[in-house]
């Protein structure tokens, strides 16, 4: 089975001045990676309060996080479609953008908000998101728990589909 390929970028802080610390996305395949990002030198919005949300540091980003431009590299050479799918569209637009703008690029792929590729209303989506992330045992803070969940979710709709 090939399936589309998902995003989520987390953010430092929830403000719009937060900055990419982690990237998740999925293969045709179903495979998911993901990586965490160095912090640019002018990315300094940071929300310690946070930190017990999704686990990270700017400590641990410094250490452990892959440059800006390698993440992109890589996402890039995994895109097999001109588009992913996406949560929030207009927010990981934003963060795709900070990424590709340390480097004077515009992003490569559009986005398609989960309105947009989930067919059910919104309170129900939401209700089925809350009961797939609790089945499933996914962190809502975790990107690449997040990659998983839309995979799911896009199986389920299409398994529905194809049982109609």
């Amino acid at each position: 089975m090939e399936y589309p390929q998902f995003l989520v970028i987390d953010a430092s802080s929830y403000e719009l001045d937060g900055h990419p610390i982690a990237i998740a996305w999925s293969l045709t395949d179903g495979t998911i990676k993901s990586t965490l990002i160095q912090p640019e030198e002018n990315w300094t919005v940071w929300d310690s309060g946070l930190e017990d949300l999704h686990g990270m540091t700017e400590e641990i980003l410094i250490q452990s996080g892959e440059p800006v431009w390698e993440a992109v590299k890589e996402l890039e050479f995994d895109c097999e479609h001109p588009y992913y799918l996406v949560q929030d569209a207009e927010r990981t637009m934003e963060l795709l953008e900070r990424m590709y703008d340390a480097y004077d690029k515009e992003p490569a792929s559009d986005l398609i908000g989960i309105h947009e590729w989930h067919p059910s209303e919104t309170e129900e989506r939401y209700q089925i998101m809350e009961d797939l992330r609790s089945d499933l045992e996914l962190s809502p803070y975790r990107c690449e728990d997040n990659v998983r969940l839309m995979l799911e979710m896009w199986v389920r709709v299409n398994d529905a589909e194809h049982h109609d």
